[in-house]
């Protein structure tokens, strides 16, 4: 059975969740479920877990990703984007480069953010969008994330007739790009929503690395990332045969030399993930059970 991690390029309109359940329809697909969502206006890279590799979809989950957004200057929504509606209007501003270099260095390194109301996260069982489309306003605690680095792609002053900003920014996970379009527009002193957002990169995966579903309708095996790259900056641990027999068991084994989560593998096949503490590792996830002879 094909197992591992299509790279997916979304298409504007659908969610990441219909994006999937398209994907589950392939021959050869029995599970399917995407390493992080993006937005239904969003488009770009989804990578998409098939198989025995959604054991390992967290990994990805917690990686950084890469983005090239768009960022209106002068119209601010009630879900941060072009979706929602308009709640506060700015016609006449001027914005120079200095002043918005300036203020996109203040957004680099580890900042506070608060979720969208039309968000995904959890309150109380029930996700914030479904709060916010009952007319409810959810209350959203404010988290930290990392922006690594945020680069405007053409730099000009901003103003009602040229009022876009693109940048390309790397952040870490669970960032929100819609919050910090409107923050940087707060900073600025001119109110500003998301206006398009393209996912560039997952980790080391890329845009260009992606197919479209009329490639993976054709075949998906060419696009097909193994498993092991979920676990690339894992330190990895290599096992002789009767060491992998004992593994794929559930048997703990001494390793000295590791702590923390550790790739293992029999030759160049990925068996599962252990947790090292002290000089045993215990397997936490066992993705074969085939005997390693």
């Amino acid at each position: 059975m094909l197992s591992g991690f299509i790279p997916l390029n979304k298409p504007p309109g659908i969610t990441s969740q219909q994006a999937v359940a398209r994907i589950r329809r392939l021959p050869g697909v029995k599970k399917a479920g995407h390493t992080g969502t993006l937005d239904p206006a969003a488009q770009g890279l989804l990578l998409v877990a098939i198989n025995r590799a959604t054991r390992l979809s967290e990994y990805f989950l917690r990686s950084d990703k890469g983005y090239r957004a768009e960022i209106f200057f002068g119209v601010a929504t009630d879900t941060g984007d072009r979706e929602g509606n308009e709640v506060a209007r700015q016609d006449d501003f001027f914005l120079s480069t200095d002043a918005v270099a300036a203020v996109l260095k203040r957004f680099q390194g580890t900042i506070t953010q608060v979720p969208p109301a039309a968000s995904a996260v959890k309150i109380a069982g029930k996700r914030a969008y479904q709060l916010f489309r009952q007319g409810k306003k959810p209350n959203l605690p404010p988290r930290q994330v990392h922006i690594k680095s945020i680069v405007p792609v053409h730099l000009s002053a901003l103003t009602p007739a040229a009022p876009l900003l693109t940048v390309d920014i790397v952040c870490s996970s669970g960032t929100y790009i819609r919050s910090l379009a409107a923050d940087i527009g707060n900073a600025l002193g001119v109110p500003a929503h998301l206006a398009a957002l393209t996912r560039t990169r997952i980790a080391d995966i890329t845009l260009g690395q992606a197919a479209t579903f009329a490639d993976l309708e054709e075949d998906i095996a060419p696009w097909l990332l193994e498993m092991e790259t979920a676990v690339a900056s894992l330190p990895q641990l290599r096992l002789s045969g009767d060491q992998a027999t004992r593994f794929v068991h559930g048997g703990q084994l001494r390793a000295p030399g590791f702590q923390g989560e550790v790739a293992v593998f029999w030759g160049t096949k990925l068996l599962g993930i252990a947790l090292a503490q002290g000089e045993i590792i215990k397997p936490i996830k066992v993705l074969t059970q085939e005997k390693c002879q």
